[in-house]
Parts: structure tokens; C-alpha cells; sequence
């Protein structure tokens, strides 16, 4: 079966005018093709966007976009598993528009979900989608800017669409921005050497989340993440392993190293592909970081952005 090009365009706009205007014309060429149609933008610019569409707003599903976005995995998780119901090749197409609520001062926080959009890439390739990011320019700093031109193949700025020379490989953006920490002197440390070493590590993660003062849900979220990227280096990798686990420069570290040689690059799976499994993995060191203490785990593996069909959407 040939599939339609998943399609992962960032508008770049700057009044709220043009907000509307381009969104408002991406959904509704959406519910004229019979597609189904997502909104996640903040309450007042789902007004806009209701205004310019007029009676044909009830048509589309809306979700919050603040808690959408609170927490990585999950999010990647819902949306995908919206665009994996409603957008099955030659069973139905999708189209979400998604505006993430990044900090206007341009500090660390605000370029890590561009990590998440890179690795996006992935899940999206597999189905009959359309995804619209937009930025707001009167807001955002430059070099957020700059990440959203690497990480979506296609931009709308400047009243030109198309295809971006920019656009980074998913794998190349994230090996150039994951941090690899090296062990500090008097980190906590686990060995894994057996499969039960596997909660060891999980339950020593969660004490140090704990005690550096994440939220709840991120701590189990990191607590998960030190679960896969664990079982992973006790299955695929070589001994030595283990895990360290200390806080450097205000982040929350959680380091687990085998000697395995890693794997080659593989290329993305291109629209068409036979899926197997999940969505896809992401080359290079998993990261999973938090606000209050951001976490992270580095192995010689990948982290996958997990597809979850039955993760409720709309």
C-alpha cells in the first residue's frame, strides 16, 4: 500500500491575525477532506480559531494544551495514539494542530521539547497525518525559533510554505543535544548484574527523585525510564553495568553504562514501511528531565516514543 508523506510543518507567526488565518485554513481543509481534525492551543487562541471557522468548530476534538504538554512521555504517548486511531493508512487521515506552552525566556526548559519534535518525526512517519506546531515569534526567543526550523520538515513563515533545507535528521538533533554526564566522585551507584537488579536501580532512582523535590508523576516517569534503559543494557549490552545516580549543576542524573558497542544508525522508516512494534527508536542517549531536579538516564541505546493507541485523546 502507498501511503501519503506524513506531513510535520512549524507556522512561525507573529499576530494574532495570522494565528487564525493559517490555523483556521489548516483545520478546515481537514474537515472538507472528511479528515479528523485535534486542537491543542490555549483557550484564547482556540477562540480565534472558533471564530474563524465559524459552525464548523464543533467538529473538532480539543485538548488542553497545558496539561497535555506537562509531561513528556505521556504527551508524545496521547498524541500519538490519536493520530494512530484516527489516521490508519487506508483507513481515515488526521490532522492536529498542537501549540506547545514554551517559557518565553529562552532558557533550557524551553529547548528541550524540540528533543520531543525531533524524535515526533518518527512516530508521525507511519501514518496518513498532518501536524501544524506553530511558534510564536513575538514571544519566543530566537534559538527556539531556530529548533523548531531543524526539527519540522516543513515551514509556514513568513507567508512561504514548503519544504525547510534546514531540517535536521531526528537522530543527528538529538546526539547533538543530549549532555552525556560523566560519573561524579561519591555518586549513589547500583551494579546490574541479574534482572532483579532492575528494581534496585528503579527504587534508587525514585529516592533521589524524591528527595530532590520532583512531582510525583515525574518521578515515576523517571522511575520508568531507569526500568527500560536498565533492562536494556542487561539484555543487549555487556558487562560492566551499572548506575549512577547524583545531581549536577541543578539536574537530577541517573547514568546507567554498559560495555556493549552500541548500535549502528538506522535510517527513519519511511512512509510505507511494514510498522513493527512501537513508533521507533531514537539513536543516542535516552534523556528523560524534569523541571525541579530534571532527570537523566544515558545507556548505549535508545528510548522509544511509545505510540498508545489506547490512550484517551478527545
Amino acid at each position: 500500500m502507498t501511503v501519503a508523506p506524513a506531513l510535520h510543518r512549524a507556522l512561525i507567526y507573529d499576530d494574532p491575525d495570522r494565528f487564525a488565518r493559517e490555523v483556521g485554513a489548516f483545520l478546515r481543509d481537514g474537515l472538507r477532506a472528511g479528515d479528523r481534525v485535534l486542537a491543542a492551543v490555549a483557550p484564547e487562541k482556540l477562540a480565534w480559531v472558533r471564530e474563524d471557522l465559524g459552525a464548523a468548530a464543533d467538529a473538532v476534538d480539543v485538548m488542553e494544551p497545558t496539561a497535555l504538554y506537562d509531561r513528556h512521555g505521556p504527551m508524545l504517548g496521547t498524541v500519538l495514539g490519536y493520530v494512530a486511531r484516527h489516521g490508519e493508512p487506508g483507513r481515515g487521515r488526521v490532522r492536529v494542530v498542537a501549540e506547545q506552552p514554551l517559557a518565553p525566556d529562552g532558557g533550557r526548559r524551553a529547548r528541550l521539547p524540540a528533543r520531543r519534535e525531533a524524535a515526533a518525526n518518527v512516530g508521525y512517519s507511519r501514518y496518513a497525518a498532518s501536524v501544524l506546531c506553530p511558534y510564536d515569534a513575538a514571544r519566543l526567543p530566537d534559538e527556539v525559533l531556530e529548533d523548531a526550523r531543524h526539527t519540522h520538515p516543513e515551514l509556514d513563515e513568513n507567508g512561504h510554505a514548503g519544504r525547510d533545507p534546514r531540517f535536521m535528521d531526528p537522530r543527528a538533533f538529538v546526539r547533538e543535544r543530549v549532555r552525556v554526564h560523566p560519573a561524579q566522585p561519591g555518586a549513589a551507584r547500583c551494579r546490574l548484574a541479574a534482572p532483579e537488579d532492575v528494581a534496585v536501580a528503579r527504587a534508587l532512582a525514585r529516592a533521589h527523585a524524591d528527595s530532590a523535590g520532583l512531582r510525583s508523576a515525574h518521578a515515576d516517569d523517571l522511575a520508568v525510564a531507569v526500568s527500560e534503559v536498565a533492562t536494556n543494557a542487561l539484555v543487549h549490552g555487556s558487562g560492566p553495568e551499572d548506575m549512577h545516580v547524583f545531581v549536577d549543576e541543578g539536574t537530577l542524573v541517573c547514568r546507567i553504562r554498559d560495555g556493549g558497542p552500541g548500535r549502528p544508525a538506522r535510517r527513519l522508516p519511511a512512509a510505507g514501511d511494514e510498522p513493527r512494534g512501537r513508533a521507533g527508536l531514537v539513536d543516542g542517549p535516552p534523556v528523560l528531565r524534569h523541571p525541579r531536579g530534571r532527570g537523566h538516564a544515558g545507556g548505549h541505546g535508545g528510548l522509544a516514543p511509545h505510540a498508545a493507541p489506547g490512550v484517551t485523546g478527545a
